[in-house]
This record gives structure tokens, C-alpha cells and sequence, in this order.
């Protein structure tokens, strides 16, 4: 019985020894690991990379490369940072060089500038991509219209009274010439509304035609407003006016009076008269085809404030008497 006794506690001392002599070459692992990294090492790391200082009468027109892997001195425990997670550098084009080819940049030479962007934290020694190739243009800009792109349904006796007002109606893009001149107008996102009663008030979002960056645009919004109404039909009568008869010609039409029949919103239903409309026939019309034997009308004038007009009878005959 003594003997069990003094192996089981001859064991917990030896199981205390492995536990012991464990920690401590764990312990002993640690602290080396955060000597060496404590101390400086020399690899290479990518970054990511973004350009600044563009000429202003220059765009570029190819995105440049994204990505440069640089050989940087920094403590192992910085390294490891840098490797787990990619940092932005900048490079410069105020001073971008060009060949007979292409424009380029040489970023060795901005290394004391690189290094400037991480305080102490690195020491960048290189970059090792000795030339980096950039396809420029020159840039020219022009104002062009905004398109609405603007689907409306109006609810049943609804519609609108004013043109759209656009606010800004136009932009000015700037860009490589490729690119400019192709482009004759800025649409906004689609957009649809339904069953449409009041006042249109939407901001839209203007489209670039072209990828980010190969265009610039002076907005990227647009503010679309437009009076919406109730419509309502009216009718009033005009004599019938013939022109270019040649001298000494009579026209007699049948009927004497036409029949003007309009719609237009509510709120201006009042102001409308029979000033607002002019409507002639021509007699050239005649003079074109001796065959024919009634004039069609021709609408000369019409008030922003209608918006729908039909002319009765939208034929007339006529007598030449000479």
C-alpha cells in the first residue's frame, strides 16, 4: 500500500515538472518571437496606389496600374501589418515625363515623398517597378443639355401644364476629346412616376456616359419640376383665313367658320381666348396638287397654356372663283 502511495505522488511531481518545463518554453518561445520581431527586416509589400496632380489641360483616359509592390525596412511586427492589410500610397504627376509614345512617370524618384507618408512607421528603399506608363490627353470640355429620362403616367384627367424646368438644364463635361465630342447630351437615371395628380418635384442622378474618371462632369444632379393639372375641353370659333391666293383670286370655303377645340388645365382655363390660336389654310397647298379639293388647316400659333388642340372639320372645302 506504501508503494502505490509513493508512486502516485512520485507522478504528480514529474506531471508538475512537464507542466513547469512547458510553460516556460512557452513562455521563453514568446519572448523570442517578440525579440525578432522587434528587430528590423527588408521585404517586398504591394500597395495600393492612387495619383495626384494631374496637369489641369490633361485627363487620363486608361486607368494606370492600381497595385505596386515596394521593398520596405520596418520591424517584423510592422511587416506583418503591412502584409495582412494593404496601405495607399501617392504618386505625383505633376512632373510626368513623356517620350515620343507615351507619358511615364519613374515613382524611384519620389521615394523621399513616399516616405512621407508614413511618418516613421517604414522605411521604403524602392519601388520595384522602375516606370510607370500613363495614357493622357489633352482635355477639352463643352456644355451640353440634361435628358430627364423621365417615364409619366398621369391619373385619368391629368396632365401637365408647363414644360419640365430643369434645374440645371445643362452640364459642362471635361474630358479627353475621344470622349467629349461623342457625347451630345447627359441623361439622368430612369425614372418612373404613376398615376400622377400634383406638382412633379424629383432629384435625379445624372449617368456618365463613359467609366469614372474618363469624364468630368460640373453636376452629377439634377432638380426636374413641372406643374401638373386638371384638364378640363373648351371650344370656340374662328372665320376661316385663306393666304397666299393670287391676285385677283377668290376663295370661297365651306364652311366660313372652323371649330377650335382645346384642352388645358384648370387653373388656366380662364386665361385662354381666341387670340391664343391662330390657324390659316394655304392655298399653295392647292397650287401643289390642282387635284385635291379641300385645304387642310395649319396651326400658326398656339398658347403654351393648351395642350391638346383639333380643328373641326379637320378638312375644308373650297370654290375658285377668278
Amino acid at each position: 500500500m506504501k508503494t502505490k502511495t509513493a508512486s502516485a505522488i512520485k507522478a504528480i511531481k514529474n506531471n508538475r515538472k512537464i507542466k513547469i518545463f512547458l510553460f516556460f518554453l512557452v513562455l521563453s518561445s514568446i519572448i523570442w518571437i517578440l525579440m525578432e520581431l522587434s528587430k528590423s527586416f527588408i521585404s517586398p509589400v504591394v500597395f495600393n496606389v492612387e495619383y495626384t496632380n494631374l496637369p489641369k489641360d490633361k485627363m487620363v483616359q486608361k486607368k494606370p496600374v492600381s497595385e505596386l509592390e515596394l521593398q520596405i525596412k520596418a520591424p517584423g511586427f510592422m511587416l506583418l501589418k503591412y502584409k495582412f492589410k494593404k496601405r495607399k500610397i501617392i504618386l505625383d504627376l505633376k512632373n510626368i515625363s513623356r517620350n515620343k509614345n507615351a507619358y511615364y512617370i519613374l515613382p524611384n524618384k519620389q521615394i523621399s515623398a513616399l516616405n512621407a507618408q508614413f511618418l516613421n512607421e517604414i522605411e521604403i528603399l524602392s519601388v520595384l517597378r522602375d516606370t510607370i506608363f500613363i495614357e493622357i490627353g489633352n482635355s477639352i470640355s463643352k456644355k451640353v443639355p440634361i435628358i430627364p429620362n423621365l417615364d409619366i403616367n398621369y391619373k385619368e384627367g391629368y396632365n401637365m401644364v408647363e414644360k419640365l424646368k430643369l434645374e440645371p438644364d445643362s452640364v459642362i463635361v471635361s474630358g479627353s476629346k475621344k470622349f467629349v465630342d461623342s457625347i451630345t447630351g447627359i441623361a439622368a437615371s430612369p425614372l418612373k412616376l404613376n398615376n400622377v395628380f400634383e406638382d412633379i418635384n424629383v432629384e435625379m442622378l445624372l449617368k456618365s456616359p463613359y467609366k469614372s474618371g474618363q469624364i468630368k462632369m460640373s453636376a452629377i444632379k439634377v432638380k426636374v419640376s413641372g406643374k401638373v393639372d386638371k384638364f378640363t375641353e373648351g371650344t370656340f370659333k374662328i372665320p376661316v383665313t385663306i393666304i397666299n391666293a393670287p391676285f385677283g383670286v377668290n376663295v370661297t370655303t365651306f364652311p366660313k367658320e372652323i371649330e377650335v377645340i382645346y384642352q388645358a388645365g384648370l387653373s388656366n382655363f380662364s386665361k385662354i381666348t381666341q387670340n391664343d390660336v391662330s390657324v390659316v389654310f394655304d392655298y399653295k397647298q392647292y397650287e401643289n396638287d390642282t387635284l385635291i379639293s379641300y385645304l387642310k388647316p395649319v396651326i400658326v400659333q398656339q398658347s403654351d397654356l393648351i395642350y391638346a388642340l383639333k380643328i373641326n372639320p379637320p378638312q375644308l372645302e373650297f370654290l375658285i372663283e377668278k
